[in-house]
């Protein structure tokens, strides 16, 4: 905005300036000719002081109108007084006209009445129109630039969301709409983004949803009894549905906006050791916390939400040891999740936490969910600044680390 504001500022001012004096050159009026103050001012005046009578034929010759009067006729202040001794004249000026008073000798003055001369009405009107004409075609020729860059970008964004590529608008590095071009850029890469999130989606609930249905409508024709292993079964299948749809409604709402988080000291040690209370209930495998109790600065309901993630996913698929460790640095504070399970294969390490993704050994998909556990986690680190990895763990399994900065 600001190198806008400048840039048109500049070109109207420069522009103003040129218009103007080529038309004082093009149209020139009469205040371009020796008008009679110059006449005056350059064969008159002189005269006063070497030869009174020539000046008093002079002035009758034109229209000046003046008057010879006693220097002691008029109250003049001390300054008037010492120019007239000087031998220098005065020049007084009111709404309608100039006024000269030049010394003729050591008592008398000359008062001579110049009348401001007026420009004709219709020369300003001309001079109006035509200084009008040029500045609108000045400002066209600035604006011009700025009008084509408008009219592709206006062209080019019409297409957005419809084309199967994103878009790509170019512009000239010099250009001012090349931040605007930037940032549409970014945006059409968000909206590609989010439709390719939404098929796959969309194909991931049809997908999760298939089998648990499918198992339901077998049970339903079974007529089953209640308390029976099957009626145990529907129960079952409808809690796993009740899951997948909680998990893709909380990963499209982490998704689609980011939250105002609510920043507070969060003593990081104490909250694994929560968790890891709660969960013991629920599990029969090693649950453990070492470290240091560091104070990491976030919004504890979502810490909390992405370390809960992790201690979940270790916990189904551990053989028996699930380690929490918490680490501090100069810059970062580590929360690292270790079980001792199959592990995850190095090529797949940045795929992990795509969406939807599981990889193919031990943490398959009937071990449970639909694959966002690990994607929210990464949208949580987002938010706070941070990142999300995975790593071989000493336990024998998978480490995921949660790397926050100071």
């Amino acid at each position: 905005m600001t190198r806008l504001f400048v840039s048109f500022y500049l070109f109207v001012a420069i522009a103003l300036v040129l218009i103007s004096s080529t038309l004082e050159l093009v149209l020139p009026n009469e205040s371009h000719e020796k008008t009679k103050e110059a006449h005056i001012l350059e064969t008159i005046l002189p005269l006063v002081v070497s030869d009174r009578s020539l000046l008093i034929d002079k002035l009758r010759a034109t229209d000046v109108n003046y008057e010879i009067k006693s220097i002691d006729s008029v109250a003049w202040s001390d300054t008037e007084r010492r120019a007239f001794s000087d031998k220098r004249s005065i020049t007084l000026f009111d709404e309608e006209a100039k006024y000269i008073y030049a010394p003729i000798g050591n008592e008398e003055f000359i008062a001579l009445t110049l009348p401001y001369e007026k420009v004709s009405t219709p020369y300003l009107i001309v001079y109006l129109l035509v200084f009008l004409v040029l500045l609108g075609l000045a400002m066209a020729v600035w604006l011009l630039p700025l009008w084509r860059d408008l009219s592709h970008i206006t062209r080019e964004v019409s297409h957005l969301g419809q084309e199967t590529e994103q878009l790509s608008i170019s512009l000239k590095k010099r250009s001012i709409m090349q931040p605007i071009a930037n940032r549409l850029n970014l945006l059409s890469e968000r909206v590609h983004g989010l439709l390719r999130d939404q098929r796959e989606l969309t194909g991931a609930v049809a997908h999760e949803f298939r089998t648990p249905i499918a198992r339901l409508k077998f049970a339903l024709e079974m007529n089953p009894k209640p308390n029976s292993e099957a009626w145990n079964g529907i129960l079952a299948d409808i809690d796993e549905l009740e899951g997948l749809v909680q998990e893709m409604l909380d990963y499209t709402q982490y998704d689609a906006i980011t939250p105002e988080l609510s920043i507070s000291d969060i003593p990081t040690k104490e909250l694994c050791e929560n968790l890891i209370e709660r969960l013991s209930l629920t599990t029969d495998k090693s649950l453990t916390v070492i470290g240091e109790n560091v104070v990491l600065r976030g919004d504890g309901h979502f810490v909390e939400r992405a370390v809960s993630n992790l201690l979940t996913n270790a916990i189904r698929h551990a053989h028996s040891k699930v380690a929490i460790e918490v680490q501090s640095t100069p810059d970062t504070i580590t929360i690292s999740v270790s079980d001792d399970g199959d592990g995850v294969a190095p090529s797949l390490a940045e795929r992990i936490f795509e969406p939807f993704y599981r990889p193919d050994n031990s943490r398959v998909r009937y071990s449970g969910g639909a694959g966002l556990g690990l994607a929210i986690v990464q949208r949580i680190q987002y938010w706070h600044k941070g990142n999300a990895s995975v790593k071989p763990s000493a336990l024998g399994g998978a480490s995921f680390i949660l790397t926050y900065p100071k």
